[in-house]
């Protein structure tokens, strides 16, 4: 049996004052983003957003 994982990551920023809904919505942004790019990845929200920023 093999098991692989792809994770998520988000980090809350205290001067944003973001909600847990607004953070878990980043990390499944990230999640899914890690599962796009094949099995066991693990992508960063803060990198994501910086390369949506550069397209």
């Amino acid at each position: 049996m093999s098991i692989t994982l792809s994770l998520g990551v988000a980090q809350a920023e205290k001067q944003e004052n973001e909600t847990l809904d607004e953070l878990l919505n980043k990390a499944d942004i990230a999640l899914y983003a890690a599962k796009h790019h094949g099995r066991n990845q693990v992508r960063i929200y803060k990198e994501i957003k910086e390369i949506l920023k550069r397209t």
